[in-house]
């Protein structure tokens, strides 16, 4: 088999984040909604769409988290480290809130998951998969 060394840009590295992690939050929504009360969908249709709304929303909130780091990582002191910490905390705080406020309004009584604590949870096992998935990734392309 041929090896070819591919350099992938970040338009096609942002489109293969968002799909991979639209289907990892698909498989994540079924699980939750078949073995938890945390999810409840209708159908596979609404946990598809949801999967795609939260994972717009998850990686903007990365986004923002980037953005807020790329702000203040070369700044000096104390100060700016604990803005630093407390800025990500927040957005990441604040961002499940968004998650449950857009879920609801999108679907209604369609679909729910229940309470922060829920969206915490999901949310966290969809970014741990997706970690999982690019170190993966990674390792295969240096083999």
């Amino acid at each position: 088999m041929k090896k070819q060394n591919k350099v992938f840009n970040s338009k096609q590295l942002i489109f293969k984040d968002i799909f991979v992690g639209t289907f990892i939050y698909a498989v994540t929504l079924g699980f939750f909604n078949d073995y938890t009360d945390i999810v409840d969908a209708r159908s596979f249709s609404t946990i598809f769409y949801a999967s795609i709304v939260l994972e717009i929303l998850t990686f903007l909130a990365f986004m923002l988290k980037g953005k807020i780091i790329g702000w203040l990582k070369d700044r000096e002191g104390l100060f700016y480290k604990a803005m630093m910490f407390f800025c990500v905390w927040l957005v990441m705080f604040l961002s499940k809130f968004v998650f449950i406020w857009a879920i609801d309004s999108t679907f209604g009584a369609n679909m729910s998951i229940h309470g922060f604590f829920g969206i915490l949870f999901v949310a966290l096992s969809v970014v741990i998969i997706h970690k999982l998935a690019d170190k993966i990734f990674i390792k295969l392309g240096d083999s």
